[in-house]
């Protein structure tokens, strides 16, 4: 139990109360700057995330308060100042944080204070050199004081900050880094701050893991709707209440036709034992953080290839081999496969499944297949 005077203790309750009251997916990162400021009595607060790329680190969220920019200008300017994947930022590495500075707020001196940088942080936390009770190697140390002294350093002067000594915390669920929360002020942090932010750091966490769940939710939601459509029948994620968050075509098309009705039926398909009614359901698709979803689809008679096969043959003008090259495609075989059963070339399947694909106007293998049996 951290050890807090009672003001202390009522302004805890008052930022945990915004971290944790507001409804998913609002603005509570931002509020609960405004009130940190003011707990700190700190001049600037800010809070970002960052995630990586294939090549380098990319800026997923900025927020701040006190700062005379934009917000679309802080995030520009503090995107641009990401380094490479792969190396570090400052003290630490983004894709996997350092397990003692996880959740540990740490106190720094400004960075223009010294050349040789060495004055930070100013914890007073543990002996020996700094870059040991930070968990860095010397090279690493060496590695950000060079940081420091380039991109960051910039970055610091255009913001105004470089003069300003710093609090702040890596907010990390296990070792993975969430999210920066920092202030910003001209005098330097104290003890007291020190314990106020370290108490205030689970609300942090648990928020922050919530938002990144919503954020993921919401960059798989093309990837999902893809996935559905391979299943080439009505499918939709459902929650428990039959509330539609995800559908493909032909799930949209049933939807549309009886939407009532349908609701009906996912509900008593939710409620019911696997295999007892009309529809399909999987069991319950659990994230942390977000309720239990669902996936519902109509299993419909047995899906037959060969009955289609001659219809949409003629339906898009197929030659007799790529007739041959649609059945073995639809099956989910491999073009390695499917040259094996015709005997010929995996480069004339290619061939073919290209004819394919500009015949039935699709553009991905899954499409086709989607069209197969949608047509």
């Amino acid at each position: 139990m951290i050890d807090l005077i009672s003001e202390d203790q009522r302004l805890l309750r008052e930022l945990e109360g915004l971290l944790e009251g507001m409804e998913p997916g609002s603005e509570a990162l931002p509020a609960a700057l405004v009130a940190l400021r003011h707990a700190l009595r700190a001049e600037r607060t800010a809070a970002y995330g960052v995630d990586v790329g294939s090549d380098r680190y990319h800026t997923t969220f900025v927020h701040g308060v006190g700062f005379t920019q934009s917000a679309s200008v802080l995030f520009e300017m503090f995107d641009a100042s990401l380094p490479p994947a792969g190396t570090r930022f400052g003290y630490y590495d983004p894709e996997k944080p350092p397990p003692a500075q996880r959740n540990r707020p740490l106190r720094l001196s400004p960075v223009g204070m010294s050349e040789s940088l060495r004055a930070l942080p100013i914890t007073g936390d543990g002996t020996g050199p700094l870059w040991e009770r930070l968990e860095l190697s010397e090279a690493e140390w060496e590695q950000s004081r060079t940081q420091f002294s380039g991109r960051i350093l910039e970055l610091y002067r255009r913001l105004g900050l470089e003069h300003m000594a710093q609090l702040r915390v890596l907010v990390c669920e296990g070792d993975t880094l969430l999210g920066w929360v920092g202030a910003f002020r001209t005098e330097p942090f104290t003890e007291r701050d020190q314990r106020l932010m370290q108490a205030l750091t689970p609300a942090f966490q648990r928020r922050m893991a919530q938002e990144r769940r919503l954020r993921e939710a919401g960059l798989l939601g093309p990837a999902l709707g893809a996935a559905l459509e391979v299943l080439g029948r009505p499918a939709w994620v459902v929650t428990f209440n039959g509330r539609v968050m995800h559908t493909n075509k032909a799930g949209q098309a049933r939807w549309e036709q009886d939407a009532q009705g349908l609701a009906a039926q996912v509900r008593e398909c939710l409620r019911s034992p696997p295999g007892t009614g009309p529809l399909f359901s999987s069991g319950p698709l659990r994230t942390p953080g977000l309720p239990d979803h669902y996936l519902v689809l109509d299993p419909g008679p047995p899906m037959d290839p060969t009955s289609r096969l001659p219809v949409l043959t003629q339906r898009w003008g197929l030659t007799a081999r790529e007739a041959q090259v649609l059945e073995h495609v639809v099956q989910g075989e491999t073009n390695k496969a499917i040259a094996l059963h015709l005997g010929c070339a995996e480069r004339t399947v290619e061939v073919h499944v290209t004819h394919l694909l500009n015949k039935a106007q699709v553009e991905s293998r899954s499409a086709l297949i989607s069209r197969f049996f949608q047509s």
